[in-house]
């Protein structure tokens, strides 16, 4: 395993350039990421300090990060690092903040909870044994496709080829989102190279995900995120590049069932990272144990609906419930077989949020409808068999799917908005994917394919996802007619009395050609060599149907012949008589 050990300065000056480039960034839709970037708590004299998160978000994430204290008292942050935010007077409060457009926000001290266990004041990165294959073996499917998931995983699928299988914003390497992408071709059933040497990519040096680099930093939500994608792509989480991801999440856990990270930054676990605990330890069967599942049931709130940031007095104030959280720990419930009238209590708050063309938002600056927690919300009724308000999301979901009036490099991805959508389509064939565009489609294609997350495995994956079949030069077909040629003899010629038509003389019937449906944009033909003499269809006119017209035609003049034929028979006898 190659762990990155950085010098602190290094590592620090790094870090700044990051957070200064993120209070920059424009608004994008972001999957939540588990493990918050925080910022240096020293005194500081100039420019503070940041560090990257684990997995660089860019903002506003589709769901906040938060920092607790001891009392339990839960502070909202997103999970985008954008640099420290200052407070009156000239003291600088660390935490990171969010940007939407140019506007930021304040954040909690990322001081407001230190570890208060003993086990976590010692590196807790558990060694593991080597990777020796990143996912099944994988069939060839089909190389085209009308299917909208298939066609959502195509779309990852070469997002990940384009990125060397690891993807990146213009800030770093993007381990979080890689690792969603994994799952979501998982949950499609197809594009499973990638999602194996995407796999391996991770599994190169975890610790640049589960700690910045750092091993004695441990994020809990990172360990959790790639257990899950370890269990999907069927590699042993005891062995995910030399850690072991299952011990190492057990060791994060405190005496209230919490998962909590380790690191000098402070504690930004939140429910997110708490259900991907739950749902990666049960699938590797590893537990989780009952008190890790009362904390995760302690944050549902009255409403039903849980809040993102977590405490061991739990929820009791109904504004901090949030469908992206909620969506997160109804699947992890069920998963593990947690308490029914919680999990339906939470089913009906996410039906409740769900609007009528199916769309659910987020919280904060995501609470208008969007892809990513109409995705998420899609999942967890689907693990819940709410089947109506699955369907229903998916109805919302799919008009925001680029077909092919977009070029070729959008075609199957999944704007994270109807607005998103059409900013993309005004771009014409300028318009490129964003950093957005990916998250949502990892997001939205689960619930697209109809596997919870709780459920996705790479077993039985195709190889490789098909290309939309506008993608594909469209074949003028090959029609084979054979028509054998009918003399009609002059009325003047006498034939021979012995010439007699061959019963196999008729006309071969000409084939249907039908329009190739990939060709739509042509005007419904399609083009042939051919001008309709030879029986096939000219170019842009319709197919033919109903009986070849040769057949009674020649049926037609043989008669003709025949009867003149008896007539001129008719008169020599005469003649002779």
């Amino acid at each position: 395993m190659s762990t990155i050990t950085r010098a602190p300065l290094a590592r620090h000056l790094a870090a700044a350039a990051i957070a200064g480039a993120l209070v920059l960034a424009p608004t994008t839709a972001a999957v939540a990421d588990l493990s918050p970037s925080p910022i240096d708590t020293s005194s500081v004299t100039g420019t503070p300090i940041a560090s990257e998160v684990p997995t660089t978000t860019v903002a506003p994430s589709a769901t906040e990060v938060t920092a607790t204290d001891a009392a339990g008292t839960t502070t909202s942050a997103p999970t985008t690092t954008s640099g420290p935010t200052t407070t009156s007077g000239s003291t600088t409060t660390s935490g990171p903040t969010t940007t939407s457009g140019s506007t930021t926000t304040s954040a909690p001290s990322a001081t407001e909870e230190a570890p208060t266990n003993e086990a976590q004041t010692q590196p807790r990165l558990v060694p593991g044994g080597t990777t020796r294959a990143f996912g099944p073996a994988a069939a060839t499917g089909p190389t085209t496709s009308t299917d909208s998931t298939l066609l959502g995983a195509h779309y990852l699928e070469q997002r990940l080829i384009d990125t060397g299988y690891l993807l990146t914003t213009p800030y770093g390497a993007d381990f979080g989102l890689t690792a969603d992408t994994i799952l979501a071709l998982d949950a499609a059933g197809t594009g499973q190279d990638a999602a194996a040497a995407a796999t391996a990519k991770l599994a190169e040096d975890p610790v640049a995900y589960t700690g910045f680099g750092d091993p004695t930093e441990v994020y809990a939500g990172a360990v959790s995120k790639l257990l899950n994608v370890a269990v999907a792509q069927g590699v042993d989480p005891t062995s995910f590049g030399e850690v072991n991801l299952v011990a190492t999440l057990a060791g994060l856990e405190d005496a209230d069932g919490r998962f909590r990270d380790v690191s000098a930054w402070g504690d930004y676990s939140n429910t997110f990272g708490q259900s991907l605990a739950l749902i990666g330890l049960h699938r590797a069967g590893a537990g989780p144990d009952a008190k890790a599942v009362s904390f995760l049931q302690a944050q549902q709130c009255p409403n039903g609906g849980f809040q993102l940031g977590m405490g061991v007095k739990g929820c009791t104030d109904d504004s901090l419930a949030g469908p992206d959280s909620t969506s997160m720990a109804v699947q992890a419930l069920i998963a593990v077989g947690g308490d029914p009238s919680v999990i339906n209590d939470g089913l009906d708050y996410l039906a409740s949020q769900q609007q009528a063309d199916g769309g659910v938002g987020g919280s904060g600056p995501t609470s208008a409808t969007n892809a990513n927690s109409t995705g998420l919300a899609g999942q967890a009724f689907l693990a819940g068999g709410r089947s109506a308000q699955a369907r229903l999301a998916v109805a919302y979901l799919t008009p925001l799917q680029y077909g092919c009036g977009f070029p070729a490099v959008l075609r199957g991805g999944i704007a994270y908005s109807p607005e998103a959508f059409q900013d993309q389509k005004a771009a014409g064939n300028e318009a490129l994917p964003s950093d957005q565009d990916t998250r949502s489609s990892s997001q939205a294609l689960l619930a697209l394919a109809g596997t919870p997350l709780g459920t996705v495995t790479a077993n039985g994956s195709d190889a490789g996802a098909p290309q939309p079949e506008c993608d594909v030069p469209t074949q003028t077909p090959t029609t084979t007619t054979t028509t054998t040629t009918t003399t009609t003899q002059s009325p003047t010629t006498k034939p021979s009395p012995t010439t007699k038509p061959s019963p196999t003389t008729k006309p071969s019937p000409t084939p249907t050609v039908n329009p190739s449906p990939s060709d739509s944009s042509n005007g419904g033909g399609t083009p042939t060599s051919g001008n309709g003499s030879d029986g096939s269809t000219p170019t842009g006119s319709l197919a033919q149907t109903g009986s070849d017209l040769l057949l009674p035609v020649g049926l037609g003049t043989l008669l003709v012949v025949l009867g003149a034929a008896a007539v001129l028979a008719s008169r020599r006898r005469r003649a002779h008589s």
